[in-house]
């Protein structure tokens, strides 16, 4: 059954990703790699990426090990706190970068411009990244490390020379995997930086894209994705090793119990913090009810109106073509996941690099793929549901995996014995055991289907405008109005990733 299910995995990835990846690589190594070294700006776009990643994750890590730390201690509203802190990690891009320009963008909320600057950039990546590591490193702790210290303060250490001779060197494959992620996603963003940053801080990812939409430089963009991939594929080998350290040591250890008038200034504390976190969507919220005439549903109505423009359809199509591309992939990414899991579940550390490689290419430069190697299929939509698969799919896996590795051996011995052959096994006894992690899988695959940006500006056609690419047209345009139903339509998409995602959840707790 692996041999079977590798074999599948690996049609589909040649397919979608190892042959226009190959292409890209032949371009970019060609004389453009040696034009692209010999320039001083990309050189600072290269510079300036790294810088961006490794800020971002130092910012993620010293908020989020704090906050690990107070997390083994109960207070009022602890648990829907966890739950929400990783809400943003499941945003789409533009919808993220719409709620900063509302919080503090030139029409901000708060009356401050901060667009075009370092902080703003690096205060998103916090935004995405700091409930997600915070989770990690408290399941580290709650497994191993609160013993560990425990052993220690008895043997007569205090609690500063207890927490990093012990504590700390315990956390530390949760702080690589945690900091390695944050890097990958900041280093290679692109919807975040192409919206606040500018050209002064656009990443590696934000020139691919200024190198293909406005020059048509095949080679110099390549050669720039050369240098991205190799930076990536070095971070995601690192961040797979810390993983698979992290594979089942991760727990839910008990509370500590509290004073009640400390429990309550933890609370407030902890609350005050999230909602510090939360406030680009307050501010998006806000912004998308805001108009001349004052607060009211003016932005919203406006979306049903007729069409300004072919490249900036109405809510009704945008919404339309979002649905249908998203759940396509979906159909596409579950089955490639989950052929991805089962041959990685017991596989190779070969095999699971393999199925990382869409963490080591942008979607951006799986664009640029897509264009050299299938150039008769730009007229066909499928082009972007494989994009929108390619990329997704690894999301759902890292969320099957686990599960599969948590099934007792014991179990399938059992159904062997009983005479059931491997897909026999597979459909009645292992997919049940791990129904939800497969509804789990499911909403972060259509999650990220919903909000790509990056390759959908490559691919996509006028009449196949999604909400992300609608937002984005209507936030290069000026004026109040169309800020007004960016904000609107950021926020339609919001609660669409989002219903989508309850839906989702309410399956996996029937399952």
């Amino acid at each position: 059954m692996r041999k079977a299910a590798l074999a599948l995995f690996l049609g589909f990835l040649s397919f979608s990703l190892l042959y226009p990846l190959s292409r890209v690589l032949l371009l970019g190594a060609g004389p453009g790699f040696f034009a692209a070294l010999g320039d001083t700006y990309y050189f600072e776009r290269l510079l300036w990426s790294l810088e961006y990643g490794a800020l971002s994750s130092l910012a993620v890590l010293l908020l989020a090990l704090p906050t690990a730390l107070g997390l083994r201690y109960a207070f009022a509203g602890r648990a829907l706190w966890v739950a929400l802190s990783g809400v943003p990690f499941v945003l789409p891009t533009i919808v993220v970068a719409a709620g900063f320009l509302a919080l503090l963008g030139p029409q901000g909320v708060l009356g401050v411009n901060l667009v075009g600057t370092p902080f703003l950039l690096v205060w998103a990546a916090v935004f995405y990244n700091y409930g997600f590591a915070a989770r990690i490193l408290h399941g580290l702790l709650a497994k191993s490390g609160e013993e560990l210290e425990a052993a220690a303060r008895t043997l007569g250490a205090g609690p500063l020379r207890a927490f990093y001779r012990v504590t700390l060197p315990a956390l530390l494959p949760g702080l690589f995997a945690a900091g390695g992620l944050t890097f990958l996603y900041t280093f290679a963003s692109f919807g975040v930086p192409l919206i606040l940053g500018g050209y002064r801080y656009a990443t590696l990812e934000v020139e691919i894209y200024r190198l293909l939409a406005y020059e048509l430089d095949f080679e110099g963009a390549s050669a720039l994705i050369l240098w991205q991939i190799v930076v990536l594929s070095l971070v995601s080998l690192g961040y797979l090793f810390a993983s698979r350290r992290l594979a089942g040591e991760l727990g839910y250890g008990g509370l500590r119990p509290l004073r009640k008038e400390k429990a309550f200034l933890l609370g407030a504390l902890y609350w005050a913090g999230l909602i510090l976190l939360l406030l680009p969507l307050f501010a998006l919220f806000f912004a998308s009810l805001k108009t001349p005439e004052g607060l009211g549903l003016g932005n919203y109505l406006r979306l049903f109106a007729e069409e300004k423009s072919y490249f900036a359809p109405g809510l009704g199509p945008a919404l339309k073509n979002t649905l249908r591309f998203s759940f396509l992939a979906l159909l596409l990414a579950a089955p490639a996941g989950l052929f991805y899991a089962l041959a990685a579940w017991r596989g190779s550390v070969l095999t699971e690099v393999l199925g990382l490689l869409p963490l080591m290419v942008s979607p951006v430069s799986l664009g640029v793929g897509y264009l050299l190697a299938y150039p008769r299929l730009q007229a066909s939509a499928f082009l972007l549901v494989l994009a929108y698969a390619t990329l997704a799919y690894p999301l759902f896996a890292r969320a099957v995996i686990p599960a599969l590795r948590g099934i007792g051996e014991e179990v399938i011995q059992a159904a062997a014995t009983l005479g059931a052959p491997p897909w026999r096994r597979l459909f009645r006894v292992e997919l049940p055991l791990i129904r939800p992690a497969l509804f789990s899988g499911a909403a972060l695959a259509f999650g990220s289907a919903a909000g790509e940006f990056g390759a959908t500006l490559l691919l996509v056609r006028p009449e196949w405008a999604t909400l992300s690419v609608a937002i984005y047209e209507r936030l290069g345009k000026p004026g109040l109005a169309n800020y007004g139903e960016a904000m609107a339509m950021s926020v339609v998409l919001l609660v669409l990733v989002a219903g989508v995602f309850y839906l989702f959840a309410k399956g996996a707790e029937l399952g």
